[in-house]
């Protein structure tokens, strides 16, 4: 059930009495306006995040998971994933070697990123943080931006290269060999 804007006026209608009467009855002081300013802010933050002002609601699918958890393998279509307010685990162990330059954005919004790669897999990866905790395997960084690159990595030959952005979150990379 989708609460729209009749259930929630509704819900605020019948608080906001119920506030009255304590007022009244039980000479007990609450600060109903507050209280409901604070309530609607809430009400319309959600459904920015949510994206239920615009109609089309942002939902966890092949690349981005939202409020949850999930296990991503390989590179999508797009080339980028986002999770906001979750959990995600980006499996790139099974990739084979890139023909050419691949690129993959991740963006961490108040979540969790694990990425796993081959220690073999040509890859770099800059990490750009602001309030977050960036771990690659020999640093890591809670502002500011880092670059890791695998052994296997040479410029001048096809490789993953990988940019994420994380905020309010955790970014951490896991090699396996």
């Amino acid at each position: 059930m989708k609460m729209g804007i009749g259930i929630f006026l509704g819900i605020l209608l019948v608080l906001a009495g119920i506030a009255i009467i304590l007022r009244t009855v039980f000479n007990l002081d609450i600060p109903v306006f507050k209280i409901l300013l604070a309530l609607v802010f809430l009400y319309i933050g959600i459904r920015l995040l949510t994206g239920g002002f615009s109609g089309e609601a942002f939902k966890a699918g092949e690349k981005a998971i939202v409020f949850g958890q999930a296990h991503f393998k390989g590179l999508p279509s797009d080339q980028e994933y986002s999770v906001v307010f979750g959990q995600a685990v980006i499996d790139l162990s099974g990739e084979p070697s890139p023909e050419e330059i691949q690129e993959l954005r991740i963006n961490t919004i108040f979540g969790s990123t694990e990425l796993i790669l081959r220690t073999n897999q040509p890859f770099r990866i800059k990490v750009d943080a602001a309030f977050a905790g960036a771990m690659v395997p020999d640093r890591e960084t809670a502002f500011g931006e880092l670059t890791y690159q695998s052994e296997a990595f040479e410029a001048s030959r096809p490789y993953i290269d990988v940019e994420a952005h994380v905020v309010f979150g955790e970014f951490k990379v896991r090699p396996l060999q």
